[in-house]
């Protein structure tokens, strides 16, 4: 079932956890990956689930459904996963050094599910937020090892130039564990 957005939610931070967290009704709540070293200060301070939101979650939950073979609170983590970072993470610089270039470059719209290659590994992320440049990337892989001993978990985020982003191949058969 896939969850739709209610005038009760609303993001805190959940210091217990240590993480951004978003409160979906009485007792139950949603606890993202993001730690306050990698959100703007002003999410520590809580904030309505808005309009904006939920629209971003509704563009990239029907983008996301599209595109991959998961069940559906798998696609409601992820797609509420993008939200939280599309709003609350810090600015990044690009890294693109991890990754080739691609030799069939893919448009990056938010929601939308690309690959990267490092050479070694080809790893799926979704875009955060698709700019006309570079893009906000959240890994959907369970890891990926990017060199110099530097490892991305799941929902971590990268940004990089677009000349790096390449169309996901088939999903048919490639589901993806979120945690």
């Amino acid at each position: 079932m896939y969850i739709t957005p209610e005038p009760c939610w609303a993001w805190m931070y959940h210091h217990d956890e240590d993480k951004l967290a978003l409160e979906l009704g009485e007792d139950w709540l949603f606890l993202s990956p993001f730690s306050a070293r990698h959100l703007i200060p002003d999410s520590l301070h809580g904030a309505a689930f808005s309009a904006q939101h939920a629209d971003y979650y509704n563009d990239v939950l029907d983008r996301l459904r599209k595109q991959l073979p998961n069940s559906a609170p798998e696609v409601v983590q992820i797609a509420l996963n993008l939200t939280a970072a599309h709003f609350f993470s810090l600015p990044m610089m690009p890294k693109s050094w991890f990754f080739q270039t691609s030799a069939h470059i893919a448009y990056a719209c938010n929601g939308k599910l690309v690959e990267l290659d490092t050479g070694s590994e080809r790893a799926r992320f979704a875009v955060v937020d698709g700019g006309e440049q570079s893009s906000l990337l959240m890994l959907l892989e369970q890891s990926l090892a990017l060199g110099n001993k530097k490892t991305m978990k799941q929902f971590e985020l990268i940004k990089v130039m677009n000349d790096r982003l390449s169309p996901c191949q088939s999903l048919k058969h490639r589901r993806i564990v979120a945690a």
